[in-house]
């Protein structure tokens, strides 16, 4: 590991913290404005945390991640990139979901807007691979990120997902709205029965949502946080619902121990069953929104 070092620059009311305490490989920048504060690592252009002023993080960030070359951070949003799931043609040799979240990634802009927001842009380019450019705002009650695709090489398969891990106060005690009536295939072979219309987890879920129109809204009720997390998307007509439950989560080293229970995992999605297949040249776009909102907002 390398040495501990941070590094400060302030914008006017930004001011941006870049954190080397889990070595060269993991910069932590630390984006902090009147707004709230911003947490991203290069490593895999992971953002670690999200929180607003005045009010608890948005992003479980689990407290015993590995931080180590080829092995995906646990919490915030991993990247799925350029495959969700197992590669389409050779899984033995390619990584699960993608090089994108084991892949370090070039910070290229970095700045504030006049209404206060903050916005990140990073970049990913390897050799026969599109490149990736992933921007980050974050604003007054609101975060967005937009993942685009471009100038694809070749003619390829695609499928991407922004694995969002929620934090909340009790993931057995929340609401999810928005999936009613949408068709979803269970892939969690110990699958309990769930509330449904609105979804209330009750262990084990692993749950991919499709098709979803994109217009569709889906929003996350905590009566436990006093609060909703509403989602918008773009370029996206799938969704994974997904907490490993108890039972697993203890074998799961990298899961805080007593944490199962304090997240759940709402994905932007482009899943395989979209057939997705981008041509030369050709770009794509998924892109989430999310804002916060009172409890009681339905």
């Amino acid at each position: 590991m390398g040495l501990v070092r941070r590094y400060s620059e302030c914008y006017n009311a930004l001011m941006i913290t870049t954190d080397y305490s889990h070595g060269d490989l993991f910069p932590i920048l630390r984006a902090e404005t009147e707004l709230g504060t911003l947490e991203v690592c290069s490593y895999g252009a992971h953002v670690l945390g999200w929180t607003p002023r005045g009010q608890k993080p948005v992003f479980y960030m689990s407290g015993t991640a590995v931080y180590a070359p080829g092995k995906a951070l646990r919490g915030g949003i991993p990247v799925c990139w350029p495959w969700f799931g197992k590669h389409p043609a050779d899984a033995q040799s390619n990584p699960s979901h993608g090089i994108a979240r084991i892949s370090p990634w070039q910070l290229v802009c970095s700045d504030e807007a006049e209404d206060g927001s903050v916005r990140l842009i990073y970049e990913l380019q390897r050799p026969g691979f599109p490149m990736a450019r992933y921007t980050m705002q974050m604003g007054e009650l609101f975060f967005s990120a937009s993942l685009q695709t471009l100038d694809t090489p070749e003619p390829m398969p695609f499928s991407a997902a922004l694995h969002s891990y929620f934090a909340v106060s009790n993931y057995r005690q929340v609401e999810l709205s928005g999936l009613e009536n949408i068709p979803f295939t269970e892939f969690a072979e110990d699958a309990v029965p769930h509330s449904e219309n609105p979804l209330i987890p009750a262990g084990h879920i692993d749950r991919i949502y499709h098709p979803l129109p994109e217009e569709s809204v889906l929003r996350l009720q905590d009566p436990g946080y006093e609060r909703t997390l509403q989602i918008t998307r773009r370029g996206s007509h799938s969704c994974v619902v997904w907490n490993p439950g108890h039972e697993a989560a203890v074998t799961m080293t990298d899961i805080e121990p007593g944490t199962d229970d304090q997240f759940l995992a709402v994905e932007t999605a482009a899943v395989p069953a979209e057939r997705l297949n981008l041509l030369r040249g050709q770009s794509h776009e998924l892109a989430m929104r999310i804002n916060l909102l009172p409890a009681s907002h339905s």
